[in-house]
């Protein structure tokens, strides 16, 4: 799940006690919403104090509704300097035409909310709008406010949009940068931490998203573990005769969070994600590709899955077997792989051994296609690993592969989902033949998606362990 302040941060504002730390970056980058989001949380310890310098609180009330309920309204200072009168009645504001009577108002504000058992922490947002005021350098201004604060011995949080390393970054204990970068012309966040003076620094960059108007950080993926799952039964998000996405002449998804980004998936489509790197390929077998397996399978619909380099056909197996039951896999599910050993379908009648002919392989899928049809009487799911089959198959023979088999899911309505590695070559060719294209890809452990085509905002993905039935869900970075 997201979760709210890196631990460090925490570890270095309880540690360290009167503190400076100061936030950097550029405009949008996120530092007012994180630093009302440590507000919101210090103001359960009514001990946080927010001095907006920019932003009157009218507006900030508008921008982010939230902090209505999170912050109490004597905890934000307005310390604007606008010459029009307030929109709204203000618990605490401060005037000032000089830095002394800025330092006044501080001291004054910090001194009210002390109290014996606590001292606030106190936000300045921003420093370049009180340096600008007073008409002085904002290394100047900061080493005041600096000054100020540990005479009162209280924690001071410094905001400024100075991306470039200055006196700034030396005069502050701690220091860290708001990085808000485009990844193919989609926005991507981070947070990195320069320096925390006394605080071993575990992890130095996180990822994260203001959706909502809140700060939130993504934890690491962490895949389903079949030694501890237990298969709790579950409905199906059902797609057939009678159902909205059977009128639309689409499948869904079998994830109601993924219909509602892309509307589920028309009928006789190609679905091709490509993996750019660094994404574990469990993750591909759980999520994106995963669920709408699941969801066949739920619906004793036939699958043929053809697995990925690295994973054995046993862990395809066990893994779907632990969300729909072992029963519905071995009716509902064929698993392919060439072999030279004949006596593999013997031992795992679910597992279907074809030899290392391409002709043999196509016609080994179209028999298990009409086998599953005649049985069946409905439509097929193909998960087809395209890395695997163009290491068994090499590259001309995995592009013949696959235009054979995605022009007969086309024309028979089914649904043919591609993935691909960093190192598989006929990209090109299944980009050309997919209706959707996802790509995803990995930093740091954490998982990111996006849609190529439809075209969607990047999105992380993990899966939440909170339910009976693990959930895949996905949270929008904007």
């Amino acid at each position: 799940m997201s979760r709210t302040i890196p631990p460090e941060i925490l570890r270095f504002s309880e540690n360290i006690g009167n503190f400076a730390l100061l936030i950097k970056g550029e405009p949008g980058s996120g530092k007012t919403i994180f630093s009302l989001q440590y507000i919101a949380e210090q103001s359960e310890k009514e001990s946080g104090i927010y001095f907006s310098t920019r932003v009157d609180i009218d507006s900030l009330y508008s921008q982010f509704p939230w902090i209505k309920e999170s912050i109490p309204p004597e905890n934000i200072v307005d310390a604007t300097q606008s010459i029009l009168p307030k929109k709204m009645e203000v618990p605490q504001f401060i005037k000032f035409s000089s830095l002394p009577e800025f330092l006044k108002g501080l001291y004054t504000v910090i001194e009210e909310k002390k109290t014996e058992k606590s001292s606030p922490i106190v936000v300045v947002d921003s420093i370049d709008a009180v340096a600008s005021s007073v008409g002085l350098p904002v290394e100047d201004v900061c080493a005041k406010i600096i000054d100020v604060a540990k005479g009162a011995e209280v924690g001071v949080i410094i905001i400024t949009e100075r991306t470039e390393r200055t006196a700034l970054d030396y005069i502050c204990d701690g220091v860290v940068t708001f990085k808000r970068k485009l990844i193919d012309e989609r926005l991507f966040r981070e947070l990195v931490i320069e320096k925390l003076r006394g605080v071993e620094i575990e992890d130095p960059v996180y990822y994260f998203t203001l959706h909502g108007g809140k700060f939130r950080y993504f934890d690491e993926f962490r895949p389903i573990e079949l030694t501890t799952f237990i298969h709790e039964p579950h409905p199906p998000v059902r797609d057939g005769k009678g159902t909205k996405f059977y009128e639309k002449n689409m499948f869904s998804t079998g994830s109601k969070i993924i219909d509602k980004i892309v509307g589920g998936y028309k009928r006789g489509s190609f679905v091709f994600l490509e993996v750019t790197g660094e994404v574990p390929p469990e993750f591909i077998v759980e999520n994106i590709a995963g669920v709408p397996v699941e969801n066949f399978l739920m619906q004793d619909r036939g699958v043929i899955i053809v697995p990925c380099k690295g994973l054995s056909p046993l862990y395809f197996f066990e893994f779907y077997a632990a969300l729909v039951g072992r029963e519905k896999v071995q009716k509902n599910c064929k698993i392919i792989i060439p072999s030279e050993d004949k006596d593999v379908e013997k031992r795992f009648p679910w597992l279907v051994y074809t030899s290392y002919r391409v002709d043999h392989f196509v016609n080994t899928v179209n028999s298990i296609i009409n086998e599953f049809k005649r049985e069946k009487e409905d439509n097929v799911l193909l998960f087809l690993c395209f890395d695997k089959i163009e290491s068994d198959f090499g590259s001309r023979g995995a592009e013949k592969i696959a235009m054979k088999i995605i022009s007969r899911v086309k024309f028979e309505k089914d649904l043919c989902i591609g993935t691909a590695f960093p190192s598989t070559k006929i990209d090109a060719k299944l980009r050309e033949a997919a209706d959707y294209f996802f790509k995803t890809f990995g930093k740091k452990g954490r998982v990111f998606i996006y849609g190529v085509s439809p075209p969607t905002v990047i999105y992380n993905a993990n899966i939440d362990f909170s339910r009976p039935h693990p959930t895949l869900y996905f949270t929008p970075i904007t």
